[in-house]
């Protein structure tokens, strides 16, 4: 935990002392390749949460969520980007994280920590050194919940296995900004807002779980 707040802190402090000082250079018409890795937060605006259980009726309330970044499965973010020009395509993975801070006599545990998880694919612009994005994409889901009593179990089943289930779709739209370091590094920030709806399994039923979060991201990237 104390490394991945260091990597976000020497982050910002490259990245804000590095604007006044150089920009990564503007691609020429040949293409590239650039890595991104993220370190970050997002902020989640309270959503209705429904939950339908077999022989029960529904509950409905508006949820409101924490994120946690630094505890138990950490927030992350990836970023691949094709370069040509000042355009290209981005695949955009976010390691989102949900734990339900107001829980009910019902609901007891809720949460989706190893992942709301976020993959987009994007399309990208850079425009006065600005890093524009736009695109959409899948809601991959850890769930981890207790409600009236039932507790789900994390680790079976899934679309993937272990768990891990595909369960919505997502839209993000995205502003960057990248500031050289040496040779092909370079500190990376990316403020983002993802637009995302899954389903997710409780025990014997379901929960439509949306989500619309702020997240800004911090980290380092490499020209390949």
């Amino acid at each position: 935990m104390r490394l991945t707040r260091s990597l976000f802190i020497a982050s910002l402090g490259l990245l804000v002392a590095g604007t006044v000082v150089a920009q990564v250079p503007a691609p020429t018409s040949a293409s590239h390749w650039t890595l991104e890795f993220f370190t970050g937060n997002g902020w989640n605006a309270p959503a209705p949460l429904t939950i339908e259980q077999y022989g029960q009726p529904d509950i409905h309330f508006i949820a409101r969520w924490s994120t946690r970044p630094f505890y138990n499965a950490k927030y992350y973010a990836l970023r691949v980007t094709r370069w040509k020009g000042d355009k290209g395509w981005a695949v955009d993975y976010t390691h989102h994280k949900l734990y339900l801070r107001n829980t009910t006599p019902e609901v007891q545990h809720f949460e989706i920590s190893h992942g709301y998880n976020l993959l987009h694919l994007s399309k990208v612009w850079r425009t006065h050194e600005w890093i524009l994005s736009a695109g959409g994409g899948l809601v991959f889901t850890h769930p981890e919940n207790t409600v009236r009593g039932l507790v789900l179990d994390p680790e079976s089943g899934g679309t993937l296995g272990g768990g891990y289930y595909l369960d919505g779709v997502s839209a993000m739209g995205a502003v960057g900004r990248q500031v050289k370091i040496h040779g092909p590094l370079f500190a990376s920030g990316l403020a983002k807002v993802t637009l995302s709806n899954a389903t997710v399994r409780v025990r014997d039923g379901e929960a439509e779980v949306p989500n619309a979060a702020l997240h800004v991201n911090l980290g380092l990237g490499m020209r390949l």
